[in-house]
């Protein structure tokens, strides 16, 4: 059974392969499809970003109302 450090490297290997492979054979092909896959990813980046913060509120307030209660 794989550990959690394993998953963690392997997923980082993908993601470098996945941007190795967008900027050598996808990229240099359709000028469109860049454009389209920048936006997509700032969009996601954004949204993920936004998710992030509110969990991090919500844990905060969790913790300030434990402490204070």
């Amino acid at each position: 059974m794989a550990t959690v450090t394993q998953l963690v490297v392997e997923l980082f290997r993908s993601v470098v392969d996945l941007v190795v492979i967008f900027a050598t054979e996808v990229a240099t092909q359709d000028p469109i499809g860049l454009l389209v896959f920048l936006a997509g990813a700032a969009l996601t980046t954004a949204a993920a970003g936004f998710f992030g913060l509110l969990v991090a509120g919500a844990l905060l307030d969790a913790l300030r109302d434990a402490v204070a209660g």
